[in-house]
């Protein structure tokens, strides 16, 4: 894994963010892995939230891009740290399901072998929104996400 998936996660806890992972690696999580050159993270959108994800980023050595706490109170809004295959994306929405429920519903894992405790998307709704975006890698995703049994979130 990673060592800028390993800091960035510690931070994203040391923080106290409001934070899921999506995407590649919660597939990985709820079935098995799949080669993908980015993390994605999705954060909630409240400004209590924004501003602990800003003190994230200049913790990350990210404070040179001078983001504001409004950049992270927009839904749709999109940044992308570094280049594949170490790219962190973050977000604060995501396609065909809500930030309400997708917190309700989070489950608590480990990211890859570093024993680092983190949130990721529950299956359920890692599967609406692999359908909601519907391309072809997705709607693969969803697939191998059906085939392991549906049990809990």
């Amino acid at each position: 894994m990673s060592s800028d998936y390993r800091e960035f996660l510690k931070l994203l806890s040391c923080h106290k963010v409001k934070y899921v992972i999506v995407g590649a690696h919660a597939v990985a999580a709820h079935s098995r892995p799949r080669a993908t050159g980015d993390l994605d993270v999705l954060i909630e959108i409240s400004k209590e939230n924004a501003e602990k994800i800003v003190n994230t980023l200049k913790a990350f050595g990210f404070g040179s891009l001078d983001f504001k706490v409004d950049d992270f109170c927009k839904s749709g809004f999109v940044i992308q740290l570094g280049y594949e295959p170490n790219r962190i994306d973050i977000l604060t929405s995501i396609t065909g399901v809500n930030w309400a429920e997708i917190w309700k519903n989070k489950t608590r894992g480990i990211f890859g072998s570093s024993n680092i405790p983190v949130y990721f998307i529950g299956k359920k709704q890692l599967i609406k929104n692999k359908i909601a975006t519907g391309r072809d890698q997705d709607l693969i995703d969803v697939k191998r996400l059906k085939r392991i049994k549906m049990n809990g979130k």
